[in-house]
């Protein structure tokens, strides 16, 4: 006894699939397009800034000359202390709160809780006026403790 088989048609695929990975690479085009922009400005004369030559020279005095406009090293200062300063006093913070939470019986706990994550769905820029109202009222306008106090108490 023999056995037939209907014959199978060849499966038909969707172009989906490739008209996707069409539109990522040609969105990636587009993304990638004006940060090599970028890295040919920084790295050309600025008369060549908008002549795409193959043979323009290359320079890295853009970064010598942006290097000097501005105190860097200092900036750079500033943000490691500050970064430094409100991550130590956060731990020190949201520990103490932890182990408050775990341990101690407090009365309406699951509702601190709840405000204490409810607060982590404020933007900070939400607050910005609010935070330069009290950070001139406490004198500490311009100074690295004025703008890292508002964070030390975030979650």
């Amino acid at each position: 006894m023999s056995t037939s088989s209907l014959p199978v048609s060849p499966r038909r695929t969707l172009a989906l699939p490739r008209l996707e990975t069409l539109a990522a690479w040609l969105l990636a085009v587009i993304w990638i397009f004006p940060l090599l922009y970028a890295v040919w400005a920084a790295i050309h004369p600025p008369a060549y800034m908008v002549r795409f030559d193959l043979l323009a020279p290359l320079t890295l005095d853009n970064f010598t000359n942006a290097w000097a406009q501005a105190p860097f090293a200092r900036y750079y200062l500033n943000t490691f202390a500050l970064v430094t300063g409100v991550v130590l006093a956060q731990f020190v913070v949201c520990t103490l709160a932890a182990f408050a939470f775990a341990r101690f019986p407090i009365p309406g706990k699951n509702l601190l809780f709840m405000l204490v994550l409810i607060q982590l769905f404020v933007f900070p820029e939400v607050l910005i006026v609010e935070n330069y109202r009290i950070a001139s009222e406490l004198g500490l306008i311009n100074t690295i403790t004025g703008i890292g106090l508002p964070y030390v108490a975030s979650a």
